[in-house]
């Protein structure tokens, strides 16, 4: 029997064998189809730019989850009134060149590379119209076929302003407060022109913890002692009124307060209107009265009270039970003696 079991062993293993002889080495798979992304943007994004001013663009090229060694093209679309000035980039992944108009602008890999960046500095014309958005547009070619081609498109706004005069107001009733009281404030931001213009208002809140807004108007979001609250444009002359609500949740002695603070887009006239402040003081809860300490028969009135000691006095007690514990000595000693 055993002799069997070691041939049919022995012809399992030759036919294994012969198996992984025929099969040969495994065939690696594929690599992973990977998904080209562009992205393009402005090298300040939230800043403007006057007139005769510059913008400096900068378009990447990346791959995921994969990365691939590979040739890419962008081409960059820029808006009217901008034209192309330079490329000179020590990182780019290759040149940039323009077209005769100098409104689009091409540029490549001079190496297959896993990712691809470029930048291109552009001048704005003295005469281009302010208070309005310009947007650059750029594409993507890849050398390899791109799952996903709809990101390979991107584009970016920026702001084309001289800068103008902007002022802010704060306003409610005088107060004082006491906790759990709910009031109404408006926060006024005026426009001077002479453009439209884009703008954030971060409004300052104090005490932190104790002064929570419980109605915003839309374009504001709260966070811990801050709202931040973005304009998307205000025209020249017009005044913008943000209404909030606040609750008191707290008391501090120092009061509270409500300080709207501007943050422009570009340049303004007069920056010190460009903040104001509302205060008023918080009403004191009243004091709570503090317990009586209660007097004891067995202590003084410090500290949690104590029930006083009743029955029969502690000494006598004391005595009786070590005239029981001597007894009880005497009669173990007789028993021992008796046995």
């Amino acid at each position: 029997m055993a002799a069997w079991i070691r041939r049919g062993a022995a012809v399992v293993g030759v036919a294994v064998l012969g198996a992984l002889l025929l099969t040969g080495p495994a065939v690696a798979a594929p690599p992973a189809a990977g998904d080209e992304t562009l992205k393009l943007y402005s090298d300040d994004p939230s800043a403007s730019r006057p007139p005769g001013g510059t913008i400096s663009y900068e378009m990447t090229a990346t791959r995921h989850p994969t990365a691939a060694a590979q040739h890419r093209t962008v081409v960059l679309e820029l808006p009217e009134g901008v034209t192309f000035r330079s490329a000179d980039y020590p990182q780019a992944a290759g040149p940039c060149v323009a077209d005769a108009a100098k409104r689009t602008v091409t540029c490549t890999t001079k190496a297959r590379e896993t990712s691809a960046r470029w930048r291109v500095d552009t001048d704005v014309a003295k005469d281009a119209p302010q208070g309005v958005y310009v947007t650059a547009k750029a594409t993507l070619t890849t050398e390899q076929p791109d799952p996903e081609p709809a990101n390979n498109v991107s584009t970016t706004d920026v702001f084309i302003t001289a800068g103008g005069e902007l002022s802010v107001a704060v306003s409610a009733p005088k107060g004082p407060w006491q906790v759990g009281a709910k009031f109404d404030a408006e926060i006024s931001v005026h426009n001077a022109g002479p453009y439209r213009t884009p703008l954030r208002v971060n409004v300052f809140l104090l005490p932190v913890k104790g002064l929570r807004p419980t109605a915003l108007p839309a374009g504001c979001e709260p966070d811990t002692g801050i709202l931040f609250c973005d304009i998307e444009m205000i025209e020249a002359g017009a005044t913008l009124v943000l209404p909030v609500s606040f609750e008191v949740t707290r008391y501090d002695k120092d009061g509270l307060s409500v300080k709207p603070v501007l943050i422009p887009v570009g340049p303004d006239a007069d920056r010190t209107n460009n903040e104001a402040t509302y205060a008023a003081e918080i009403v004191a809860p009243p004091a709570s009265p503090s317990p009586t300490p209660t007097q004891t028969a067995g202590g003084g009135g410090a500290g949690e009270p104590s029930l006083p000691i009743t029955g029969s006095p502690v000494a006598p007690l004391a005595l009786t039970g070590l005239v029981l514990l001597v007894a009880g000595a005497g009669a173990v000693l007789l028993a021992r003696r008796r046995a």
